[in-house]
């Protein structure tokens, strides 16, 4: 199944505007002006949940709390910390086995010489950090912040320390920048954990409260997220009912402007990046429009997710082997795609594999190789014919799903993020939003153009050296995404085994290396990106065939040990190549268009 996440996907997004966070002091505002494009350069990590599994190894649960705090208490920290802060309150992971806390974590973000930079502190119950690591590096330079020998300078230190360079932390030539902003973050986690925890000024917090996502500073207010898409659009009635009436009095909207302006905004969503960039002369509106793009696709994680225990999935995928369960909505309708997909790629595409995934360890990242009589035990309940979708023909009853198998278990993970994204794109339309960038994980949407383009350009990453690009698609009104088997491994007796599992086998798929699809919506790219990755080059093909608007990608191992690139008409009319090291070990082709 296939598991989309910024880097690791192999889908880059060019940014050609510099957006501030409102963080970044005025004289970095003035230097970031006039930064060129080639600084920003996205490097993706770890993904939330990697994150925590660092932090969290031996814990078996991990809740989370948020910290909202007063305008007084927000002054106190300052005061302490001998600085301004950008966050209003924070979002606290505490990691627990066996109902005791064994340490907390924070993801929090700081800006390095031109961009901000997501990390993770992990810290003990005695307020000593036990882990530290970058999720999210976004400039060309000062990378080596990431490293592993750099950041454990900082393991066992706790807010008694200075954690300033030269103090106790050695510097790094060339990122001077990113250290200092990194050692004034640690210690901003470390005071957070010391007052809100060790010193029990939490039991006077009357805000915190749980279960809140995880959202990563943010360039607008906040909109509270909406659980019923009908709240989102009465937000956005009233949202453009305003801006019309604004304009009839003004001549033109609220907040609006001669020039057009990028507002962006990420947030932590389904285990990995979303970020949606839209370009307007109306900052306010265009602001709010991507907030409620975030906070829908928030509200298809809690509707889609298999983590969260009170998902609805969750709730389907606990008694659906019972007995028919009620299903309705969102969830109804991408398990309906779902099997539509299924029944084309003659079950090359299957939202039932997790049992076998699984098995081979990609849920605990941690690889291994089942027997083959593991793989036969379990593999009858991997098949998309084992959901029953009952329809009702009274409008007063139910649609129902029932699992035929008892360990038939759901998972959206090669076809939510894109269907997420499809969903946040009808909010950002509704909000007469013509210009937008909707990425979540590496499952893109792109709408009209930037500035002064004709399309957006979206790198595709070389397969075998992330270093690299092989070139760039250029879009406008698609949607694109990436399957590969760089994204989730593990290696063993010097053999890859990629977490992308042939349902109908059992076993990770071998001769592909990487799928790129172009298709009108986020939910076509997503599932087709996984089935031509099972299906290989040849049935791929075919299945492509069957959608006049698919484009397709094929990258899969030659008989001569080289790497094939297939590409049809329609995707090499989109893609310029780029020239790539080792250009005589890639061989390009392209097929008959569909």
């Amino acid at each position: 199944m296939a598991s989309k996440q910024i880097t690791f996907a192999g889908i880059f997004f060019f940014s050609w505007v510099v957006i501030l966070s409102s963080f970044i002091s005025k004289s970095l505002e003035a230097q970031t002006a006039a930064e060129p494009s080639e600084n920003f350069q996205l490097q993706t990590y770890l993904t939330e949940e990697q994150a925590l599994a660092l932090v969290f190894p031996d814990c078996d649960d991990i809740a989370t709390e948020v910290i909202t705090m007063s305008h007084e208490e927000k002054n106190d920290l300052e005061k302490l910390l001998s600085r301004r802060l950008y966050e209003d309150g924070f979002k606290v992971y505490l990691g627990k086995k066996d109902g005791v806390i064994q340490g907390y974590a924070i993801i929090t973000e700081e800006i390095g010489k031109f961009h901000p930079f997501t990390f993770i502190v992990g810290v003990t119950p005695k307020g000593k950090i036990k882990d530290i690591a970058v999720l999210v590096y976004r400039e060309s330079r000062g990378g080596e912040i990431v490293k592993k020998r750099f950041l454990y300078q900082f393991v066992g230190k706790s807010f008694k320390n200075p954690i300033r360079i030269n103090k106790d932390i050695i510097n790094v030539t060339g990122a001077t920048m990113s250290v200092q902003y990194l050692c004034a973050g640690v210690r901003k986690v470390l005071a957070v954990i010391n007052e809100y925890y060790l010193n029990g000024k939490k039991a006077e917090n009357s805000a915190t409260h749980t279960n809140e996502p995880a959202v990563i500073p943010q360039k607008t207010e906040p909109i509270h997220s909406a659980n019923t898409s009908q709240n989102a659009n009465n937000r956005v009635a009233r949202a453009q009912k305003g801006a019309e009436q604004s304009k009839r009095e003004t001549g033109r909207s609220e907040g609006a402007s001669s020039e057009v302006k990028m507002v962006k905004q990420t947030r932590m969503i389904m285990g990995t990046f979303a970020e949606v960039s839209v370009y307007s002369k109306d900052e306010k509106t265009a602001g709010q429009g991507v907030e409620e793009a975030l906070n829908e696709m928030e509200r298809m994680d809690r509707i889609m997710s298999n983590y969260k225990k009170d998902s609805e999935l969750s709730q389907l995928n606990k008694n659906a082997a019972k007995a028919p369960v009620t299903c309705r909505g969102e969830l109804l309708d991408v398990i309906e795609r779902s099997q539509y997909y299924s029944g084309l790629s003659g079950g090359a595409f299957d939202i039932t594999v997790s049992p076998v995934v699984a098995l081979w360890g990609f849920f605990r990242e941690k690889g291994r190789v089942p027997s083959d009589k593991e793989i036969e035990r379990v593999l009858p309940a991997v098949s998309y014919k084992n959901i029953v979708i009952q329809k009702s023909a009274d409008p007063k009853k139910p649609d129902t799903v029932f699992f035929k198998n008892t360990q038939t278990q759901i998972d959206l993970g090669a076809i939510g993020k894109g269907y997420a994204v499809d969903k946040a794109l009808e909010i950002i339309k509704k909000y007469g939003i013509n210009n937008a960038c909707i990425n979540l994980g590496g499952n893109i949407y792109v709408l009209g153009t930037s500035p002064g383009k004709t399309a957006w350009k979206i790198g595709v990453q070389h397969p075998r050296n992330k270093e690299e690009i092989l070139g760039y698609l250029e879009l406008k009104d698609e949607a694109t995404a990436t399957s590969g088997d760089y994204e989730r491994f593990f290696e063993m007796n010097g053999k890859r085994y990629s977490h992308i599992i042939n349902p109908l086998t059992g076993r990770p798929v071998t001769g592909t290396i990487a799928t790129t699809i172009v298709a009108p919506t986020g939910t076509e790219v997503d599932a087709l990106s996984t089935s031509l990755f099972v299906l290989g080059f040849e049935k791929g093909l075919d299945l492509v065939k069957k959608f006049p608007n698919v484009h397709a990608m094929i990258i899969y191992e030659g008989n001569d040990g080289k790497i094939m690139v297939a590409m049809t008409k329609g995707f090499a009319d989109k893609f310029k190549k780029t020239p790539v090291k080792g250009e005589d070990d890639v061989k390009w082709h392209v097929v008959a268009s569909n």
